[in-house]
């Protein structure tokens, strides 16, 4: 815990299964801050998107196709005038081909989201407990990312494929 913002154990289950499986079938998993600002939990069922194919070159368009649903989630909260918007931490599976020798390979990365028109407290609940979640999530070694628009969510695959980010 971190900021007086628990998390949860929900979080840590959805971790494992996302993390650990043998056979994966997450391709993202998300997580917010709870209404009362005192505890970060998983997010609603449809911000955690299916993984049917996994390092596979299938994988690597479903990997598209899930950054095309998460961007459409995330613009459809963002445009909608009775959703707040709230700041999350984003985790995707990204399956990809390198351009520098065609290798098949898939990282882990987390998106710490939080976009323009977030509350105040959102935010700063959201910036002073990002640490409390990693140190909770045991073997997280993801990389890290701050978007605040979704162009920067587009950026991510084509620079994990030029080897850009590591």
């Amino acid at each position: 815990m971190t900021s007086g913002v628990a998390v949860d154990e929900a979080c840590n289950a959805l971790w494992d299964e996302f993390h650990f499986a043998k056979v994966k079938n997450r391709r993202v998993i998300t997580f917010r801050i709870n209404d009362k600002f005192n505890s970060i939990i998983p997010d609603d069922d449809k911000w955690q998107l299916p993984m049917e194919h996994y390092n596979t070159d299938s994988g690597v368009q479903e990997t598209k196709d899930t950054v095309k649903a998460l961007k459409d989630l995330l613009s459809a909260e963002m445009n909608d005038d009775n959703t707040p918007n709230l700041p999350r931490w984003i985790i995707v599976y990204f399956d990809y081909t390198t351009t520098t020798d065609g290798r098949l390979t898939g990282k882990e990365c987390m998106i710490k989201w939080c976009p323009e028109g977030v509350k105040v407290k959102s935010r700063m609940t959201f910036a002073s407990s990002s640490k409390g979640l990693v140190d909770s999530l045991q073997g997280f070694k993801a990389l890290v990312v701050q978007a605040d628009e979704l162009d920067e969510i587009d950026d991510l695959l084509p620079r994990f494929e030029k080897g850009s980010l590591k």
